[in-house]
């Protein structure tokens, strides 16, 4: 029994399937890419298609390819002029792309997305291997900020924390060197502010991680110190709110610095709020806003793995400041920033939908095992799961709600036709803890509300499993079963 319901379970993960929760949105796969790819860069096009571009793997490092949402398949495009990976990919406001860099790269490039075709342009002034961060300006220039790189002429190499800042000025087509950071860091964060300055938050210095925040006034080219966070974090996550919020989230780095807290700062009054954690421990991970519900997308670098094999993804409400829902991504794909370079590969649009591209999957039994993957997955959050009608010609197992939930929550299905339906709740150990509906239903939606509280022994906060199987009449022969999980969280 507890084998057959653990292969059971285990083949949801592995196959692909459409999540849903509430009603932010619901998860696709799509066209796998042609080739597998990890360390790549990813931009949206002028036309709304996706192009990706790199490799860190030796498989065609100067490669690349489009997703056509027309087709909904990926298709190679011409081959950047030199391999790189680890760099950055931006449109600029011509239309035109730049990618930036790269792992012990200093050259630049530009795409075409009308010819297809890529041009050298003005190579970066200072080399950089890994942990610096690139953003586009309000007035469509670039900026290049910190990051480090290596002196390999010693043995061993010396490491240096960069506080070097360059522009590509789009008039100019050059870099040019600007005011220098006043601590040189590396995986910080740098976020645009409505009056076009720039806050970098933490990140790694000379001396290890660090809490101090610096910002850049555009008017006079320079860096100022400005109050540190209550926390110190690097390979965090930040993200512009509203005009005088910054949410910041999370922390990767050292054992001890892994953190899911966040904070807010408040750029009228140059102070730092604590507010409510994350549901899980995250960094390298990604931060969202979805327009449509108001709420953020919290997605990847769940560190100690609240999932087992599975990362995850969460909701965070922008008024509250508070995490509403955390859930499994649908497969053992790993998501955020690469391992070994600050690339990522989650990327939002500017029509609100989540791409999760390519990067690794992970094989957690019998012994953890992790390989490049060229799977693609499509978060779309403008599609609420409420206008996705439930069909009555199909059985539907949905995603409980709430979920995590303490301790009542209610579980949803659709019958295609009468059947007789078995609903249980299991432990992850395959033991059967109680039954919810052991009775003939007429087709259509049901639900069935699980109140932990009402058994006679006390369930623990974890990971439980929820599994219907439903037969149809004697005369169709019908047999449906679905296994979900959900978290009961204390």
């Amino acid at each position: 029994m507890k084998t057959r319901l653990l292969l059971t379970f285990s083949s949801i993960l592995i196959l692909s399937f459409t999540l849903s929760a509430q009603n932010y949105g619901v998860w696709k796969e799509i066209d796998s890419m042609n080739i597998l790819r990890t360390g790549h860069s990813i931009v949206e096009l002028p036309d709304g298609n996706i192009m990706v571009s790199g490799n860190d793997i030796n498989i065609e490092p100067s490669s690349c390819e489009i997703y056509d949402n027309t087709t909904g398949k990926w298709r190679f495009t011409t081959n950047m002029n030199v391999a790189r990976f680890g760099h950055t990919m931006i449109l600029l406001n011509n239309g035109l792309v730049i990618s930036v860099g790269g792992n012990r790269e200093k050259s630049c490039e530009i795409f075409d997305p009308t010819s297809e075709t890529w041009t050298m342009s003005d190579s970066l002034i200072f080399e950089r291997w890994d942990g610096q961060t690139v953003l586009k300006l309000s007035d469509g220039n670039l900026m290049v900020i910190g990051g480090i790189k290596f002196d390999t002429t010693v043995i061993p190499w010396k490491r240096e924390v960069l506080d070097k800042v360059e522009i590509f000025d789009l008039a100019l087509q050059k870099w040019v060197q600007v005011g220098s950071l006043n601590i040189g860091r590396a995986y910080h964060t740098a976020t645009l502010l409505y009056d076009g300055k720039v806050l970098v938050t933490g990140g790694e210095i000379d001396s290890g991680s660090t809490n101090t925040c610096e910002l850049y006034d555009p008017v006079n080219k320079s860096w100022r110190l400005v109050s540190p966070m209550n926390e110190i974090r690097d390979q965090h996550s930040a993200l512009l709110i509203d005009s005088n919020r910054v949410l910041v989230s999370g922390s990767g780095g050292l054992l001890q610095f892994v953190k899911k807290s966040c904070e807010v700062y408040l750029t009228n009054d140059d102070i730092w709020m604590q507010v409510g954690d994350m549901s899980v421990f995250r960094g390298g991970h990604s931060m969202l806003e979805n327009y449509k519900t108001n709420k953020l997308l919290i997605i990847g670098g769940d560190i100690l793995n609240s999932f087992e094999c599975n990362d995850s993804y969460e909701f965070y409400d922008i008024d509250s400041l508070r995490s509403e829902l955390l859930t499994p991504f649908p497969t053992s794909q790993v998501l955020g920033k690469h391992v070994l370079n600050s690339t990522t590969n989650i990327f939002q649009t500017s029509k609100d939908k989540v791409y999760v591209i390519g990067g690794s999957e992970m094989i957690c039994y019998p012994m953890p095992f992790v390989f490049p993957t060229k799977r693609c997955w499509v978060f779309d959050t403008a599609t609420e799961v409420e206008n996705l009608e439930y069909k009555a010609d199909e059985f539907q197992l949905y995603q409980n709600f709430p979920n995590p939930f303490n301790p009542v929550t209610t579980i949803g299905y659709n019958l295609k036709e009468q059947s007789k339906v078995e609903l249980k709740v299991f432990d992850i150990l395959g033991n059967e803890v109680i039954t919810l509906v052991d009775d003939i239903q007429q087709a259509g939606y049901h639900q069935a509300e699980f109140n932990s509280n009402n058994l006679e022994k006390g369930l623990s906060s974890g990971i439980y499993l929820y599994q219907i199987k439903a037969r149809g009449t004697e005369e169709s022969k019908t047999f449906w079963q679905k296994t979900n999980k959900m978290i009961l969280l204390k």
